[in-house]
């Protein structure tokens, strides 16, 4: 095929535009960076826990600035880390943190991870005189030093260094927006961190940076700037397709060869037939069956529930109380199995696009 001069470069003009525009859409989200953020406004950010604080005329503010940054001061400092979930699985105290807590500071954190347990999703637990409301089948062995605990292990636990100490809860939103009904659960937080004269939030964990840190940053060397962005493999990409596109153009590479024959997979033929059977014999039922017992344990495993064998009750209740959502169309999803319906084509579509709405 023979293509002019023109046409070829607008050829070569939407390779490049699509591939910018697939690198775009493909770079990954900092949306769960704001998770516990005290700028956040969902509910499991911390916005209504500040302002608490802010109306108790509580000395508090927001520290936009690497750790490093922190100058030592006669003052003694509570610091408060809210981890967001893509910080907490290996999160833990660096050299620096630790002779500042030496000196007889208060480092909180909010989110170290832990294995779940048989405890139920939901439980109250006192502590002196709150009732503070846990939502986490997550614990930590039992530890002497715990503030918070159940049978099952330790919730809140206190860590002393010397003069200071280290203060660490397994669940992230015990005071997050979703709470406000549970004013026990900010008062809880306001008491672990309101021990010393000054309290800072740390939120360049959750990429808050005040304007000195991003002029510094600006400093960076060009290169080095488009290496943190998606700009590099964007270049690199346009490079590659400019390359082919010229070899294409002068035909380098010697004349066509015949793709070989796509050998049949065994394994996909067999469920293709299978399906088709189970279409013609009309058992969307079986399908249906078989599909709401892998939607919930997908469903279960990401609320931190383990995969084992649990009600419909409990996952509704664990689904709602970490969304906030109401679960009454969640609880419909799973009863269509259990009334043996006999969906038709498109009513399967429909109720498989239901689900995949609980994944995203």
């Amino acid at each position: 095929m023979n293509i002019s001069p023109n046409k070829w470069w607008i050829l070569v003009f939407i390779l490049i535009a699509a591939t910018i525009l697939l690198t775009l859409l493909a770079a990954p989200s900092n949306n769960k960076l704001l998770a516990g953020s005290t700028f956040g406004k969902n509910p499991n950010g911390y916005g209504a826990w500040y302002q608490y604080m802010l109306d108790k005329e509580i000395a508090i503010e927001r520290w936009q600035k690497p750790f490093s940054e922190l100058k030592p001061t006669n003052n003694k400092i509570s610091y408060l880390k809210i981890l967001p979930p893509q910080r907490r699985q290996f999160y833990s105290l660096s050299q620096a943190e630790y002779n500042w807590v030496k000196q007889g500071n208060t480092i909180v954190v909010l989110g170290i991870d832990a294995p779940s347990t048989a405890a139920p999703f939901t439980t109250t637990q006192s502590y002196e005189d709150l009732e503070i409301k846990i939502a986490t089948t997550r614990r930590k062995e039992s530890i002497s030093n715990s503030i918070l605990q159940d049978e099952y292990g330790s919730i809140v636990w206190q860590k002393n260094i010397d003069e200071g100490k280290v203060i660490y809860a397994v669940t992230p939103y015990i005071a997050a927006n979703a709470y406000q009904n549970s004013p026990d659960n900010y008062q809880f937080i306001a008491e672990l961190v309101n021990q010393n004269s000054l309290i800072l939030v740390d939120e360049y964990l959750h990429g808050y940076k005040d304007q000195e840190v991003i002029q510094k940053e600006r400093q960076e060397t060009l290169l080095d700037y488009f290496s943190k962005t998606v700009w590099l493999p964007i270049g690199i990409q346009v490079i590659i397709i400019t390359i082919i596109a010229f070899a294409f153009k002068l035909r380098r590479f010697g004349t066509p060869t015949l793709i070989p024959k796509i050998q049949i997979d065994n394994s996909q033929a067999y469920i293709q037939a299978l399906a088709a059977v189970l279409e013609k014999a009309e058992c969307s039922d079986f399908v249906v069956n078989m599909i709401t017992k892998d939607e919930k344990l997908q469903l279960q495993q990401s609320l931190g529930l383990g995969k084992g064998n649990i009600s419909d009750d409990i996952l509704l209740n664990a689904w709602q109380q970490a969304t906030g959502k109401d679960s009454t169309q969640l609880q419909k999803l799973l009863q269509v199995s259990q009334n043996n319906s006999h969906l038709n084509y498109s009513e399967l579509i429909k109720w498989l696009q239901q689900w995949q709405r609980y994944h995203n």
